[in-house]
């Protein structure tokens, strides 16, 4: 019972300061295990209601993490080091592993196996590959600034369709929890942007000082999505997000929420070349490391 009224005495109910308290409670989400759903629904409620104050919005019972089928637990020993993969691969990249992984919700596996395929897939070659190129094609075609003389191409407003509408695919999923489906919708996105370096193929514009606004024009472009798609990690990969803000020169009025319902706020200046985000990992070699942790 301590644990359950220490939900509000840490805010400070009942203190001569309750500001906390008055700011936080009620709880939008009550987040807990699903095997104590029945305390946080039946036992804590009764005790707010005999207080006579409100409760909590919603209570969300998530699952468990899995390893080879069953429960981690200290007794059975077969315990993760969260501490261990932070250390290896940096916070983001575990989040990332979690949220886009599991389904919030339901139970998920894990394993060193599939948490190192999914770095090297969706951060490194992706995601990574995507503000390493773009942002050293920038460096090497203007020398970090893109001319304000821009030529549109026929690939640009697919790009920018799509850029202009994830903001409200991933709000909907994150206002229902559904963690795993916003990654998904934001990362179609890092997809569509790479699918226009191969369809403009700057490398090409770049030959031929008659295409220098088109080339500007797709340059630009790939770092004003990359600028969306930074605000939109920002709840997932806060660190990796701020990284790709600083690289695309996007200060914090071009990098706040709502920025990312508008097209072209980035200058299109200061733009340095970046290094790779997430260093691509040798999965045998790795796995051998872990192993003798």
């Amino acid at each position: 019972m301590d644990a359950l009224s220490n939900y509000i005495t840490a805010l400070g109910y009942g203190s001569e300061d309750d500001s906390r308290y008055q700011k936080y409670w009620p709880a939008d989400i009550h987040l807990v295990g699903k095997e104590i759903v029945r305390f946080h629904t039946i036992i804590w409620p009764a005790m707010l209601m005999a207080l006579n104050l409100p409760l909590p919005k919603k209570v969300y019972g998530h699952g468990w993490l899995l390893l080879d089928g069953g429960k981690m637990s200290k007794s059975k020993g077969n315990i993760v080091d969260p501490v261990i993969l932070c250390n290896r691969y940096g916070v983001d990249a575990v989040r990332y592993f979690l949220l886009r992984e599991v389904p919030f919700g339901s139970d998920g596996n894990f394993s060193n196996e599939a948490l190192i395929n999914r770095i090297n897939s969706d951060l490194a070659n992706d995601l990574g590959n995507l503000v390493a190129r773009s942002t050293s094609m920038v460096d090497k075609y203007f020398s970090g600034n893109i001319p304000a003389d821009r030529v549109p191409t026929e690939f640009d407003q697919t790009l920018i369709s799509l850029a202009q509408s994830t903001k409200a695919l991933v709000e909907k999923y994150l206002d229902n929890l559904e963690y795993s489906a916003a990654l998904t919708e934001l990362f179609r996105l890092v997809s569509r942007t790479n699918k226009y370096i191969d369809e403009t193929t700057p490398w090409t514009l770049a030959k031929s000082e008659e295409n220098t606004g088109k080339l500007a024009s797709v340059m630009y472009n790939l770092c004003e999505a990359m600028r969306i798609i930074a605000v939109l990690l920002t709840p997932f990969l806060p660190s990796t997000s701020a990284k790709i803000a600083e690289k695309i020169n996007a200060g914090a009025t071009i990098t706040d929420w709502n920025s990312a319902d508008h097209w072209g706020l980035l200058s299109g200046e200061g733009i340095t070349k970046a290094e790779p985000l997430f260093p691509r990992i040798d999965v045998e070699k790795e796995l051998a490391a872990l192993e003798n942790e």
